[in-house]
């Protein structure tokens, strides 16, 4: 297991560094704060699921008690995704260039996973939506 758990490390950190060697403009620190804003305002909404008109009121519930409790993968991306903007969001508050703050959070946030290969799903995951977004 541990073996296995090892691999899914070595495979991020290898996508990250592709990732990183891909992108190598950020947006400065004004912008970045900006965004950032914007994004956190968007994870901040209530999460609704849309109704379906294909399944009956009894499945429907089933659903949204699916995905607004506990261990539901959605919504455990959400969490690190906002988790990711927040810390992200303080250091370049703090001064700290763009890159480096992600890079920073990316490396503190896969060091705290405990090597849970879901919550490394979700950091990586959430990494590359940093990406995209910045």
């Amino acid at each position: 297991m541990n073996l296995i758990r090892a691999a899914l490390f070595a495979v991020f950190a290898f996508m990250g560094t592709i990732s990183l060697s891909a992108q190598q403009n950020w947006l400065p620190p004004a912008q970045a704060i900006v965004v950032i804003n914007q994004q956190l305002d968007l994870l901040s909404e209530p999460f609704v699921p849309t109704p379906q008109a294909s399944l009956s009121t009894k499945e429907l519930l089933v659903e949204q008690h699916a995905k607004s409790g506990l261990g539901c993968s959605d919504c455990q991306l959400r969490a690190v995704k906002e988790q990711f903007l927040m810390l992200t969001l303080l250091r370049i508050k703090s001064g700290m260039d763009t890159g480096a703050a992600v890079e920073e959070v990316r490396a503190l946030m896969i060091s705290g996973s405990g090597n849970n290969a879901a919550m490394l799903s979700s950091i990586q995951t959430a990494y590359v939506y940093m990406d995209s977004i910045l």
